[in-house]
This record gives structure tokens, C-alpha cells and sequence, in this order.
């Protein structure tokens, strides 16, 4: 579903830097390489680690969202992440979607979700129920593979070695997501950067 000029498809997330994205790309070639046409592989330059999908939001809302993503990084500092297992998703018919972990300082980024949970819950988005996974979205299984085919990829994945690759995140974004026919593409609405508020100095002017 594509946005109206009135609406906006947005999320909030922690952007990756350029050579862990080249690193992630490395592991699709090699994946793309073990299950051939089957899976819709997403492009490096728009992973990201999730904290919190918005959908179709009123384009007046952003303000209001933009206001609460910067309360809700106030007091966090900017931690260390760094490249997991890869792993799946998967459907009635098996595999749907590949992925690749996240760990690191994963309670810091859990805090940051909980944090923008309670936030955007003020501007009347619901607070996610299920528990919070970090990761990063690699490809989905077409919808015209069967089961058995499914399996066989399955199998291909867990045996993808995983680069040690870290990085450090320093800020959160507000991103929109365009579905396109080749795709979905990203582009960064506004950026939040993590930093502990500093206590003021008494007796300062």
C-alpha cells in the first residue's frame, strides 16, 4: 500500500553504518547464491534494526511523532551493537523471512524501544505486545515457493557463516518507506541523536 499525498508510511529505527551494510551485503551474495530467485533480498543501503513501525500515519501527525521519539531518547547514551546468528521467520508453509541477529548492548536498545513505546503511547500509538526481537530484515520467501523448496533454504541459511562485524549507534531516525515495484525504498524524515542529558551546574548563570 502506497502513502496518499495526506499520509505518510513511517517507523522508527537505528540506521546501520555503510560497512557493516557492505559486510550484511556480502552474506545476501552468498545467500542469494544458495537459494537462487526465491527470496526478494533487500537492498544493503536500507537495513536498519526496527525499534517501532508507525504504518500510514496523517502527514500533521509528524510533528507530534518528531516530538516524541526526542523525549523518548533523553537519558540514553550512544552503545555498541554487533552482527548474531542468522535466522528465520517462518509461516504455515515454513520459511518466510530471513534475518540476521542483532547482540551487543541489546538491553540498552531494548530500554530505547520500551522508551519510544511509552512515548509515542501519548500520541496514540499502541504500544507493541509481542516481545522485542533485534535484527536485521535480510529477504522474504516469494510467495509461489513451496513448503519443501522452503525447507531446502532453510537449510542453506544455517549453514552461512556470520562476518565479526560491530558498530556503535549514536542515534535514532524517523524513516518512510516507499513500496515500489522494485521494492521498498527509505528515506530519513528526521534524526534523534542518543546523549545523557547533562545535570546543570549549580550556581551557573
Amino acid at each position: 500500500m502506497n502513502s496518499t499525498p495526506d499520509t505518510v508510511r513511517v517507523f522508527v529505527a537505528c540506521e546501520v553504518p555503510e560497512d557493516v551494510r557492505t559486510a550484511i551485503g556480502s552474506v545476501i551474495e552468498t545467500l542469494r547464491g544458495r537459494s537462487g530467485e526465491a527470496v526478494r533480498w533487500i537492498k544493503p543501503d536500507g537495513i536498519h534494526v526496527t525499534l517501532k513501525f508507525l504504518g500510514e500515519v496523517p502527514v500533521k501527525k509528524l510533528p507530534a511523532i518528531k516530538l516524541g521519539i526526542q523525549e523518548a531518547v533523553v537519558g540514553h547514551s550512544p552503545f555498541e551493537l554487533e552482527l548474531d546468528n542468522i535466522g528465520t521467520f517462518g509461516g504455515r508453509e515454513g520459511l518466510r523471512i530471513m534475518w540476521m541477529g542483532v547482540a551487543g548492548d541489546v538491553l540498552r536498545l531494548e530500554a530505547l524501544v520500551r522508551a519510544c513505546n511509552a512515548a509515542l503511547a501519548v500520541v496514540g500509538f499502541e504500544p507493541e505486545r509481542r516481545p522485542f526481537r533485534p535484527h536485521l530484515t535480510l529477504g522474504r520467501v516469494r510467495d509461489e515457493i513451496g513448503t519443501r523448496h522452503r525447507a531446502e533454504i532453510e537449510v542453506a541459511v544455517g549453514k552461512t557463516p556470520v562476518p565479526p562485524v560491530s558498530w556503535r549507534t549514536s542515534q535514532v531516525s524517523l524513516m518512510r518507506s516507499r513500496l515500489t515495484t522494485q521494492g521498498a525504498m527509505y528515506d530519513v524524515l528526521a534524526t534523534f541523536p542518543l546523549r545523557v542529558r547533562q545535570p546543570a551546574v549549580v550556581g551557573a548563570a
